[in-house]
């Protein structure tokens, strides 16, 4: 009873952080390779900010240890297209960059294990992927 109420009060206050953002819209931030680490936790949300909003997509809530996590994915139709499956209770292997964003620490998800399943969603230095989703190159290019 008692994790389910800190996973409500967690996502309450990260949905209140995310819409009191939204109104007075801001840069999203910057991945940070410096503050890169490794979680791994069971997950106890999972939902979507709207588009327009400040880090719109697909975020989670996790539990790692005695400590929750808002970890931020990417975005929604990028996480669809994907075949991403996140469900409450899952426990996963999450590395990025653990951010302030406003007054919440936000981790902006590179990789992510789930069910022997791993997505990777930026690069080393931490670019999205999904910025060049659909984007045609010239295949000489490529080393």
């Amino acid at each position: 009873m008692m994790t389910k109420a800190m996973s409500f009060c967690a996502f309450m206050l990260a949905a209140t952080a995310f819409l009191a953002l939204a109104k007075n819209p801001i840069v999203s931030p910057a991945y940070n390779p410096a503050t890169a680490t490794n979680l791994r936790g069971t997950i106890t949300a999972v939902r979507e900010v709207p588009a327009g909003a400040p880090l719109e997509g697909v975020h989670l809530t996790v539990k790692a240890k005695n400590t929750i996590f808002d970890v931020y994915l990417g975005p929604a139709p990028f996480m669809k297209m994907l075949r991403a499956n996140c469900v409450v209770g899952d426990q996963v292997n999450l590395s990025g960059s653990l951010i302030k964003f406003g007054d919440i620490d936000v981790m902006l998800t590179r990789e992510m294990t789930e069910r022997d399943v791993t997505l990777t969603l930026r690069d080393d230095d931490g670019a999205p992927i999904w910025e060049n989703w659909g984007v045609n190159i010239d295949p000489a290019s490529v080393r």
